[in-house]
């Protein structure tokens, strides 16, 4: 076998390498960020007393004081809207894993929906009963 002929051996199997890589993301696309991590959406009751040491938030929202930045346990990260009649939160909670939404999947007083369990339908609906013109695609955690 000439030189030539084996360069071009080498180059065709090197290219026949990469394509089982290429074909499993052929555009270079991610994870869309708001599909990450655990996520579980809940509508709670308002509480806290308004101050810088309690602000008013969502039943199961720590308090500034109580959060870590450098901790990746518990909850990583949440969004709030306040509902239109200003006594419930609609909120998202971020987490690695499910066993953080153990004390707001066990509250029974509190609607909750668990990303993959339940239906987003279902979720947008309770939402809007809560705030007019909701727009789901304006809400959502980015946890890196």
């Amino acid at each position: 076998m000439n030189a030539r002929l084996f360069r071009g051996v080498c180059v065709s199997c090197a290219f026949l390498c990469t394509v089982p890589i290429y074909a499993q993301n052929p555009h270079g696309y991610r994870v869309d960020p708001r599909n990450m991590y655990e996520r579980v959406l809940a509508v709670l009751p308002v509480v806290g007393s308004g101050t810088m040491a309690d602000p008013k938030r969502g039943m199961y929202v720590p308090a500034t004081a109580q959060m870590n930045p450098a901790s990746r346990s518990g909850s990583l990260g949440y969004q709030c809207v306040e509902s239109d009649d200003r006594k419930l939160m609609l909120c998202e909670f971020v987490a690695k894993d499910r066993a953080a939404f153990q004390p707001i999947l066990a509250d029974s007083t509190v609607k909750s929906f668990l990303k993959g369990r339940d239906k987003l339908e279902d979720a947008i609906a309770e939402f809007t009963k809560h705030k007019k013109n909701f727009d789901f695609s304006r809400f959502g955690v980015i946890v890196p």
